[in-house]
């Protein structure tokens, strides 16, 4: 008795194997499936872009001197003609008095030699044989010298050249824009030519990035972009295009510490209304080197090698069955197949799915 009970007990277990076996294999694997359908494919790179004012004008001291006033601060928006700082012209005005009464002195002066030397009277001495010709000359001469004419003109190029630089003592904004960089404090003492600050057109921005030489022989001006900003609730995307590729290219310096040598693009952005730039931000500019619509696209990982060419997994009647394709044009993650698939097909994403084999049940998980 014993031994039959041992004899079926082991018949039941193996029935249950073979019956559970029987399941696993009649149960249909679960895998994420791709429903084939046309799309677009590009080869594209990425550069970082950074955005900068379209127009930024560094305002300077022009002659310096003590700094009496800053009429703006960072981030201020002024228009041209506005007043922005203010420099001590105290010493300009003595100069300028100085030289008006230096001016008024060299003509009192001439009055005084012309009223000394009465011509007219030496020309009646002359003519009456009282003078002597060569008298009556150097006098002539002294009366019609450019000496005077010309000591004058000097001191008044000098005044007018001092009012001048008294009329553009202070600093005036070039043109319509927002302050940035203030770079120098009331009371300050500056030199000529100092830079006081920046001045940057608000709401008018381009965007600068530098490109592989071997990649920017292939982008020209007017050609599309793509620009890309990270937020936290996902990228924003918009639109730009080329509007200048520079004529040289200049070393950089890559994050892996190599020297490159690349070209300066300076890119339109098409900016919209919800989206906040300021200059110094960071963007990703994606560029479009070719492009082909309209194909059949799957990502290269679901492909591998089959019979010296090509293949992958596709599902068919509701079962796995292999696929040979020929590839087309492909970028960095994706191909076009241009032999042995049609709109519809359902792709196995994973081809190195455990248990997956040719007549096995496949549904989407």
């Amino acid at each position: 008795m014993k031994k039959k009970w041992k004899i079926t007990l082991g018949a039941v277990l193996l029935i249950f194997i073979i019956l559970m076996v029987v399941i696993q294999t009649a149960k249909p694997l679960e895998t994420k499936l791709l429903i084939l359908k046309k799309e677009d494919i590009a080869k594209t790179f990425k550069e970082e872009g950074i955005v900068k004012a379209e127009k930024e004008t560094i305002v300077s001291s022009l002659y310096g001197g003590k700094l009496t006033g800053i009429s703006v601060k960072e981030g201020d928006n002024v228009q041209a003609g506005d007043v922005l700082a203010t420099f001590d012209s105290q010493e300009l005005h003595y100069q300028i008095q100085a030289l008006e009464g230096q001016l008024r002195s060299i003509e009192a002066q001439k009055d005084l030699e012309e009223l000394t030397i009465d011509l007219e009277t030496k020309k009646l001495l002359y003519e009456a044989g009282a003078l002597s010709q060569q008298e009556y000359e150097e006098a002539q001469n002294t009366l019609n010298s450019d000496y005077y004419p010309a000591l004058l003109s000097t001191v008044k190029a000098q005044i007018n050249q001092l009012k001048y630089q008294v009329a553009q003592k202070n600093a005036i904004a070039p043109l319509a824009g927002t302050i940035a960089e203030l770079q120098v404090k009331e009371g300050m003492v500056i030199s000529p030519a100092t830079p006081l600050l920046t001045i940057f057109s608000a709401n008018a921005y381009k965007v600068e990035t530098y490109v592989l030489t071997e990649d920017a022989s292939r982008l020209q001006p007017k050609m599309e972009v793509k620009l890309i900003q990270d937020s936290q609730s996902g990228d924003l995307v918009f639109n730009g295009t080329v509007e200048q590729i520079a004529p040289s290219a200049v070393e950089k310096l890559s994050t892996l510490g190599l020297i490159e040598q690349r070209l300066k693009v300076t890119i339109t952005p098409q900016i919209p209304k919800e989206l906040v730039l300021k200059p110094g931000y960071a963007l990703d500019v994606e560029f479009t080197l070719d492009k082909q619509e309209n194909q059949l696209v799957i990502p290269k990982t679901v492909l591998f090698p089959y019979n010296d060419g090509n293949a992958l997994w596709v599902v068919k009647d509701g079962k796995a069955e292999i696929r040979p394709v020929t590839k087309g044009f492909e970028n960095d993650k994706s191909v076009a197949i241009t032999e042995g698939l049609q709109e519809g097909d359902q792709i196995i994403l994973n081809p190195k799915l455990e248990g997956l084999k040719e007549g096995k049940k496949v549904k989407q998980s």
